[in-house]
């Protein structure tokens, strides 16, 4: 098979050297195209000329060429079929196709059949000619060398592929010895911290190490071995179960493995699994049950914790729901009760106190969605740097004037309390609940402690609470002497909705609330109560090196200067009083329903609209969707984005589209007119 040669190394008077086989049967135009070739600057071409097919292949035989120039048309052989001829005999060399006809299709056609380039007589010139052989011949050479390289790197592939399958097999085999080596390991380590027993069958006498002893809480060697004593041991609730599962082991042969609550003799409660296996004596009778006893009593709380964190995740994503739904509702309500004083300056005493009954109301209902949000999705309130002293020292007041004097109250404050980073508003009600909660569990009298120190918590520690990390920490200890909670209460205090208050007397929303604001806090709670012994609610909250606080914001409501603003959202009565407030303090306002009406909004009033306000939560089209599509229409047009739901990855999500500021439903005349001014002022220092 004919190769092509190396023009790299053929010089000719400090050219390269480029050897051409030309095959054209008409003399005039071979002598043009020599003549083309002979004026080149940079390359000598050596030009070599047969008029027949069967000639090129013969010089193809006994030359070497770096490129061929194939005329079409010959006498003894026509079309791609000489094309396919010289590729059978020289494959590795490049073809440039010179034709006389215009004929797209069939240079198209000599290309796809392995031609390099085709050039139209009547076109060419030199710089097209030399251009085009250089092209064919580079692009075979590269053609060439990818396809060494693939072979190459194919034959690597399988070399390492070889390899990595002896690698695997080796690897395999060592994760076996490791996997037996971990099994012994194991082992070995329950062993060595958990307590084993051996139980005689047949004597009912059990014998236990001292690690087993120390387990129960006894001194080691005072236990007298008798499987009653043991039986005594567990929690009431649990020894009829355990034992019908021991006995049931001997029986069935297969040994127990089982979880059950054990009493210690300070009257504390443990959880404890056992695990054993039964052995028979030569005549196959159940003869002794061997195994070990586990504290599992960390394991039972963390699984309690993260049981009711899912139950609370699962209620607060319904919570949610409803207050979204009821701050939509909220929103009109709100906005009508401070629009009407304005709107009826001239009314009477009567209809004033309505109007402030109105307000008020409106006013609480949005406490209690904005305390369903604080239990579902924590709340990021108006954060700053806190001396936790000072408040607690405000609420020691209140709780000093309203608590009945039957309760002693004790405040223990030191001076030096570490800083915290928080929202004082949402920190006061936190505390206030729990002192309004010591107050309701001591209908007698009793004491009421509230207590603050620094604390360091611990990797160990952390461990035993679902939401905690180590670090530095601000711990604040409200405390009763009151009649307590069971474990079965103590599990379901955080639960919206449950109290196990009189009817009319609690919500259920406020421990809810106050988890709320303290997992939002990135902090933790702790309680330990017993009956007729009082509870001990111990709030962990983030210590801060932050000492800054908020600028406050300006009272004062902001009129307007007749700027159009556009209202998007499907709720009729949101969109009907917020354009009734906006006008009254002096804007202009359109209304939509819909992310398509408020598009079609947009685009007849393209640069009147000056701020849009849009809902995030609409059927068909979000807020998020539609406010890409209004920027389009007016890249200056200020958006604020409106919900119920305050979600901080909505926020920020909101912001990344285009969104510049936030208005949490049901908003105030005072938020909706400070945020709308806000987007004037910026909009006026932009230039827009």
């Amino acid at each position: 098979m004919v190769g092509n040669c190396n023009i790299a190394t053929a010089r000719s008077s400090g050219r390269i050297l480029i050897k051409v086989l030309l095959v054209e049967d008409n003399l005039a135009e071979a002598r043009f195209l020599q003549e083309v070739l002979q004026g080149t600057l940079l390359s000598h071409f050596q030009l070599t000329h047969v008029k027949r097919l069967a000639e090129a292949t013969e010089q193809l035989k006994i030359t070497c060429f770096d490129v061929i120039l194939l005329d079409l048309t010959l006498p003894d052989s026509t079309g791609i079929a000489s094309l396919d001829t010289l590729l059978g005999q020289a494959p590795n060399l490049p073809i440039v196709v010179l034709t006389n006809t215009n004929d797209d299709e069939l240079a198209v056609e000599a290309v796809r059949h392995g031609a390099q380039d085709y050039l139209f007589k009547r076109q060419i010139n030199q710089a097209v000619l030399v251009r085009s052989l250089h092209y064919a011949i580079e692009r075979k050479h590269g053609a060439e060398a990818l396809r060494e390289a693939n072979e190459a790197l194919e034959q690597r592939v399988q070399e390492r592929t070889a390899e990595l399958a002896t690698s695997n097999e080796l690897l395999r085999q060592e994760i076996e010895w490791r996997q037996g080596i971990q099994e012994r390991l194991e082992l070995a380590q329950r062993a060595a911290k958990i307590g084993m027993f051996e139980w005689n069958i047949q004597t009912h006498q059990i014998t236990w190490t001292a690690e087993l002893e120390a387990l129960y809480g006894l001194d080691p060697g005072s236990f007298d071995g008798r499987f009653d004593a043991w039986i005594q041991a567990l929690h009431p609730d649990d020894r009829s179960q355990i034992e019908q599962e021991l006995w049931q082991a001997v029986r069935i042969g297969e040994g127990i493995n089982s979880e059950f609550r054990i009493l210690l003799p300070a009257g504390e409660i443990r959880w404890i699994a056992i695990k054993g296996s039964l052995f028979r004596d030569a005549t196959g009778h159940p003869l002794r049950l061997i195994g070990i006893h586990m504290d599992i009593t960390e394991k039972k709380q963390l699984e309690a914790q993260f049981l009711r964190a899912q139950r609370l995740e699962s209620l607060g994503t319904l919570a949610s729901g409803i207050a979204h739904d009821l701050n939509n509702i909220l929103t009109p309500v709100l906005a009508v009760a401070q629009l009407l004083p304005l709107k009826l300056p001239d009314a009477d005493e009567q209809v004033q106190r309505m109007l402030v009954i109105l307000e008020s109301s409106a006013r609480r209902g949005t406490e209690l969605t904005r305390q369903i949000l604080s239990f579902a999705r924590g709340v990021e309130g108006k954060r700053g740097c806190l001396q936790i002293n000072h408040l607690l020292l405000e609420i020691q007041k209140i709780i000093q004037q309203t608590l009945p004097k039957s309760i002693e109250i004790l405040v223990d404050l030191p001076a030096d309390l570490w800083t915290i980073l928080g929202d004082a508003t949402q920190l006061h009600q936190v505390f206030m609940n729990l002192c309004v909660n010591a107050r309701d569990a001591m209908p007698e009298g009793g004491m009421l402690e509230v207590t603050a120190k620094n604390q360091i918590i611990e990797q160990e520690y952390a461990r035993l609470h679902l939401d905690a990390q180590p670090g530095a920490y601000v711990a604040v200890t409200v405390s009763d002497t009151g009649t307590g909670m069971t474990s079965d209460t103590l599990h379901r205090i955080f639960d919206p909705f449950f109290t196990t208050k009189e009817i009319g007397k609690g919500t259920g929303l406020g421990l809810s609330a106050v988890l709320g604001i303290v997992k939002s806090h990135g902090g933790f709670i702790d309680v330990q109560s017993q009956i007729n012994q009082g509870s001990q609610f111990t709030i962990y909250l983030p210590a801060s090196q932050a000492d800054d606080m908020p600028p406050d914001e300006p009272s004062e409501l902001p009129f307007g200067q007749q700027e159009c603003i556009l209202v998007v959202d499907d709720e009729a009565m949101i969109c009907e009083t917020t354009r009734a407030t906006l006008e009254a303090y002096n804007y202009r306002v359109l209304t939509a329903s819909s992310g398509i009406a408020a598009i079609t909004l947009l685009a007849d009033h393209p640069t009147e609209v000056h701020t849009v306000l849009v809902d995030l939560m609409m059927p068909q089209m979000d807020g998020l969707a539609v406010i890409s599509v209004l920027q389009r229409f007016n890249p200056n047009l200020r958006a604020v984005a409106m919900s119920g739901l305050h979600s901080p990855e909505t926020i920020a999500q909101a912001k990344h589209l285009g969104f510049q500021d936030f208005l949490l439903k049901p908003f105030t005349t005072k938020e909706l007119l400070q945020v709308v001014a806000t987007q004037t002022r910026l909009r006026t220092t932009n230039g827009q």
